[in-house]
Formats: C-alpha cells, structure tokens, sequence
C-alpha cells in the first residue's frame, strides 16, 4: 500500500499545483497509520515514505528526513483501540495529524529544496500553510470515500 500511496503521490497529485504546493497523499496516508497504529509505526511508515519517494525524485536524503519527521508529529494523534473515542473525534484526530504531517513535510522540504528560490520563510509559512490545506481537503475527500468504515472499527 506504501508502493501504491507514493507512486500516486510522485507520479499523479504532483501535477496538480497551485504555487508549485500540491496536496500531500503520503501525509494523509502516515497521519492514518499514526492514527491507527501509534507513532512508532508511522514513523518507520515515514521514513520507508522518503526513502521511496527520494528514489524516485532524486532527493532520497531530504525526503526520508521530511517523511520521517512527519510521521513521528503524526503519530502525537494516535487514538488506543481500546479508548472510548467517538468516530468523530478519532476523524478529528485524523485531520489534525494531516495538518501537522503536511505542514512538517512541506517545511523540511522548504528548508532543504527550493527551486523557485522563493525566501524560505515564504516557502514554510505562505506554502506550508496552503500544502496543509490542499492535504487536509484530500484527507477529508479520502475519508469520505475510503477511510470512514475504518474508523468505525
């Protein structure tokens, strides 16, 4: 599933820009492992992430570092099968580790690539914010079509 998710992230949602910031299906992907599994898994999830996505785009060190960093945030959400959390606070939980995961991501790649070179505050703040949204609208698109029965679980 990893594969598959950063194939469709690197290949497929990357040609969908606003700003040169697209929507982050790897950090929707690791904010619902974190969610489910706990922040240890979502960061080994994280760090398998960039390092097949750094492959793939040549950036194999910055990708795993921005990957694994999001993962470890995310997994700050990770909601125990055994609590007594609603379906809507653990899709809430779920969103809010999209953001984080997102925004991480987008500031680690920030830092370390900037083609357009754009100031780097411009690039975590102005960019980072906007790539959090364009993740978090996918998150909520995924969830209402893939994901709301696994929450149910």
């Amino acid at each position: 599933m990893l594969c598959i998710v950063t194939f469709v992230q690197e290949f497929g949602l990357s040609r969908f820009t606003l700003l040169e910031v697209f929507p982050d299906a790897l950090s929707v992907f690791l904010a619902f492992i974190a969610v489910k599994k706990g922040q240890k898994t979502s960061t080994t999830f994280g760090f398998a992430a960039g390092l097949v996505a750094g492959i793939i785009s040549g950036h194999i060190g910055l990708h795993m570092l921005a990957n694994t960093s999001a993962g470890f945030l995310a997994g700050f959400f990770h909601t125990p099968d055994d609590s007594h959390a609603t379906i809507k606070q653990k899709i809430t939980r779920f969103y809010g580790a999209v953001m984080i995961a997102g925004f991480a991501a987008n500031a680690i790649m920030a830092v370390g690539y900037n083609p357009l070179g754009l100031p780097p505050e411009y690039r975590i703040v102005t960019l980072g914010v906007l790539e959090a949204l364009l993740s978090l609208t996918l998150a909520i698109l995924a969830n209402q079509l893939f994901l709301r029965k696994s929450f149910a679980d």
